[in-house]
């Protein structure tokens, strides 16, 4: 089984489980927005293991990545191409996901 596989047998493994034992789940990539808003609760499901760009086409600008992908990461691939996100998502540390 690939890496990636892997990693989203484990995210649905989880979420079925929590589904299961009705525990409520707290998505979480790089962490780095966890000061902002309400009180956090759940159990963290972190989903940084799940990363990587899955297809880029600069020529159409569309780029797919999954949820675990450094935005750092995401933004370098596309500077080489001349490219950035059409907007400007919050930078609260290195860590920040695609996800969150």
């Amino acid at each position: 089984m690939q890496a990636m596989e892997f990693a989203l047998r484990q995210i649905v493994d989880r979420i079925q489980a929590a589904a299961a034992a009705q525990t409520p789940l707290r998505i979480r990539g790089g962490g780095t927005k966890d000061f902002h808003g309400l009180a956090l609760r759940g159990e963290v499901l972190d989903t940084r293991a799940y990363a990587g760009i899955v297809s880029y086409e600069p020529s159409e600008l569309v780029v797919t990545a999954r949820v675990g992908t450094p935005l750092s990461e995401l933004e370098a691939v596309l500077a080489e191409s001349g490219q950035c996100l059409a907007f400007e998502p919050p930078h609260f540390g290195p860590g920040a996901t695609v996800g969150g």
